[in-house]
């Protein structure tokens, strides 16, 4: 059984001016699973997980700001008088999350929460990115944690927003109980400029750090290669007790904010695979993250919670291909990822 988290509250973090970011986001989502799914809260009192993951000052900056009301605090990144109740309440969906599945409740979750998380560090901003992202708060990386906290010793953050999780990726760079892959759009081609091959983590985290960084223009058949050559193998032989995944729809050929070209075939077979992982791993845990394209996000959200639910549904897309001078670069960097994380697991 997979349930679904979500508050309100979400719809109260409010752009100022026009911001693909917006409330929409998760009306969409909601509207489309609501006949459909089980929904609950999210965990209120979430600050004692939070000041875990995130410096005390910068959490107190960002309550200062909201106090403020209607401001950008980068360029991308806005607060309103309800991001802060927002925020929290996001990580207190993944803390849901994770008690629904642990207690055995559920199998899998998914945490319908803006805004959004994993380009956010301890500080804010991280490894040097520009921005943060729209993210405030690291809804998945609690989550781990408290995960970790309750027992679990091990941990794979599955990221498949189109964006490298460079939060995600900095918190958790020396720390080997927790697997982090990212596939993401190549990183000298979009925001945060950050995820390549050779970072790997470092110290007991060596090796325990994945991207797959794609060139714009990869589509299902070469997405596709990547996960069954690196993706599954790795996790596979990591043997996670539980699986959180960052959910980012805005890999998809309809979204406008990046140069991906894959279709709901991809993210259908992402969800059936996880699903049949359930029984080797505790649950699967799925945060919602990018995607601002409506359509696509009512969709894919619809198609999670049909394939959680072992209820059999077509993609009324046809799958996508990439042109052969794409997919000569996926292979070569298949091949190079493969090079290096050899190191580490056993890649064919």
């Amino acid at each position: 059984m997979i349930g679904v988290i979500y508050d309100d509250a979400y719809l109260e973090h409010r752009p100022p001016r026009n911001h693909v970011e917006n409330p929409g986001r998760a009306m969409a989502v909601i509207k489309s699973i609501s006949d459909v799914a089980v929904i609950e809260r999210p965990i209120n009192d979430v600050d004692y997980w939070l000041l875990k993951v995130h410096d005390r000052d910068y959490v107190r900056w960002i309550d200062e700001n909201c106090e403020m009301g209607d401001v950008f605090i980068d360029a991308d990144t806005y607060v309103s008088p309800g991001t802060c109740r927002a925020a929290r309440l996001a990580v207190g969906a993944v803390l849901s999350g994770v008690d629904k599945v642990l207690s055995g409740e559920w199998n899998a979750a998914y945490a319908v929460v803006r805004p959004p998380g994993h380009h956010v560090g301890r500080v804010g901003k991280a490894l040097m990115a520009p921005t943060q992202g729209f993210c405030i708060f690291n809804n998945v990386v609690v989550g781990a944690v408290y995960a970790l906290e309750r027992g679990i010793s091990r941990v794979a953050i599955l990221d498949i927003d189109v964006h490298h999780g460079n939060g995600t990726q900095e918190i958790f760079y020396r720390d080997p109980r927790v697997l982090y892959v990212s596939l993401h759009q190549d990183p000298l081609t979009i925001y945060p400029g950050t995820g390549f091959i050779d970072d790997v983590g470092e110290g007991e985290g060596e090796g325990f750090n994945v991207n797959i960084p794609l060139p714009p223009f990869t589509a299902d058949d070469a997405y596709m290669r990547a996960l069954g050559n690196v993706v599954w193998p790795i996790i596979d032989e990591f043997k996670p007790q539980l699986i959180l995944v960052s959910l980012g729809f805005d890999a998809h050929m309809l979204d406008s904010i990046a140069n991906l070209r894959l279709s709901l075939n991809t993210y259908a077979h992402v969800f059936r695979r996880l699903r049949d992982m359930i029984g080797k791993v505790r649950g699967v845990v799925f945060a919602l993250e990018g995607g601002y394209n409506s359509d696509v996000l009512s969709r894919g959200s619809r198609l999670l919670i049909d394939i959680m639910s072992n209820r059999d549904v077509e993609v009324n897309e046809g799958v996508t291909q990439t042109e052969p001078r794409v997919m000569a670069r996926v292979n070569s960097i298949i091949k190079d990822v493969i090079n290096v994380h050899r190191n580490y697991w056993h890649l064919a």
